[in-house]
């Protein structure tokens, strides 16, 4: 059934008002981004703000919150498919480096988020709870592809997922979108399932011999 079209304006404005709040929140910060400020970039009425979000903290929760989500689903569908965990992995390191860029600003939001972490203690465990769903869910993997043979047995999967989650939001944040127009771009995604210390075809062989 299709939604109401009052409904889906309502999506859309909210959708807006989140999008431009991100924005806000990575440039300015929490302090100095007032929910006036929001609604001025936006094009509605301060008070149009409280009628999607309760308050200016639950806006900067959901500037958080809601787009790492939408990273993580994407990348756990990744890691969910039949496959090799080689190529699951694989294919994980393809979707997030093919979309990091996208999230810049959300990303630079995490950051600040971590580096306050008196100040957004609820936040930042949530933020923590976030990271720990998807290193727990690459650690799965990785452990499987070493009893496979696919990866070096010496690594710990722990470190591994985390090394390449603080990667990945390092490039996000130094390089951002100038980094697909550079010519060392598909390099790049590559360095970064080397990371998972990948066993090649004649370190296997051998192995078996």
């Amino acid at each position: 059934m299709a939604r109401p079209i009052n409904e889906e304006k309502r999506l859309e404005r909210r959708k807006s008002i989140l999008k431009e709040a991100v924005v806000l929140f990575a440039e300015s910060g929490y302090s100095n981004t007032t929910t006036a400020i929001i609604a001025q970039s936006v094009g509605v009425t301060p008070g149009t703000i409280f009628q999607y979000f309760p308050s200016k903290e639950a806006l900067y929760y959901a500037a958080v919150l809601e787009p790492l989500a939408d990273i993580q689903v994407k990348s756990l569908a990744c890691l969910q498919q039949e496959g090799a965990p080689g190529v699951l992995i694989q294919n994980m390191v393809e979707e997030q480096f093919n979309h990091i860029y996208f999230y810049t600003n959300e990303l630079r939001l995490v950051q600040s988020v971590l580096g306050q972490r008196i100040r957004f203690p609820e936040l930042t465990q949530k933020v923590l709870e976030s990271i720990k769903v998807m290193t727990d869910a690459i650690e799965r993997v990785y452990t499987k592809g070493q009893l496979m043979g696919e990866f070096n047995k010496s690594f710990s999967p722990a470190m591994i997922s985390r090394a390449y989650i603080s990667l990945l939001n390092g490039v996000g944040l130094t390089l951002g979108e100038s980094i697909i127009h550079h010519p060392e771009w598909e390099n790049l995604k590559g360095h970064a399932f080397y990371l998972f210390a990948p066993i090649q075809p004649k370190e296997k062989l051998e192995e078996s011999e």
